[in-house]
């Protein structure tokens, strides 16, 4: 019999660090983010942070579903947000908040912006009587960024708003078409939520998140300290 030893040795490969697995998932998202929509193949061990991805970002990942098309299955009927309007929260916070409703009040997803941190906090309401919450606070710069300038493509597609920590945290991925907007929110606390927007509805959400999102300029050297923050 043949010894195999040396041969087996050589197909062994080492477990990936956890900076390499995010590393690798972060070329794997940014080139699925491409207007091309080139379909990457990884394996699961290839694109998991630390934690195996949700079935359905699985299947996409290894490029068996549409994931576009999966998630209009299993979302029917989204209601469309076709008002939005804007506050002020307190004067002294920098915070925000952004409402985008349906036509007949049954439906509406509130949008919290801290200025100063950037974080932003997502309600979906229906009816009045149950709210699912959202908190994006795992996001940088680069991620914000990013997504603003994918929402803002002419020829839309996927768009992933998540950190380093990816589906580990709470997340939310946009698909932008031409007369509507699908955006869907998850938890890894097992739960989802999904609403359609108009392009009109779109467009003023990414420039009023831009706009908060934007580092705050230094202020006058007149301005007094403030001693409390709440």
């Amino acid at each position: 019999m043949p010894d195999n030893t040396d041969h087996n040795d050589k197909l062994s490969i080492e477990p990936m660090s956890g900076d390499h697995m995010r590393f690798l998932v972060g070329k794997v998202i940014q080139a699925l983010e491409e207007p091309q929509e080139t379909v990457v193949s990884q394996t699961p061990e290839a694109i998991s942070p630390s934690v195996d991805p949700p079935w359905t970002l699985q299947q996409f990942f290894n490029g068996e579903i549409n994931l576009d098309v999966e998630l209009a299955n299993r979302f029917r009927n989204m209601p469309v947000m076709s008002t939005i309007n804007f506050r002020a929260l307190g004067n002294r916070t920098g915070r925000g908040v952004a409402t985008i409703a349906a036509q007949d009040g049954a439906a509406q997803v509130i949008f919290d912006a801290d200025r100063t941190t950037r974080v932003v906090h997502l309600s979906f309401t229906f009816g009045s009587m149950l709210t699912l919450h959202f908190r994006l606070q795992q996001l940088n710069d680069v991620d914000r960024a990013r997504w603003v300038a994918l929402m803002r493509r002419e020829t839309g597609g996927l768009a992933f708003l998540w950190g380093p920590p990816r589906w580990e945290n709470d997340y939310v991925i946009c698909v932008s078409r031409k007369y509507f907007t699908n955006l869907f929110a998850f938890s890894p606390n097992n739960f989802e939520a999904a609403v359609r927007m108009t392009p009109e509805v779109t467009r003023k959400l990414i420039d009023w998140l831009d706009d908060f999102w934007k580092l705050d300029e230094d202020p006058p050297e007149d301005d007094p300290p403030r001693l409390l923050t709440w």
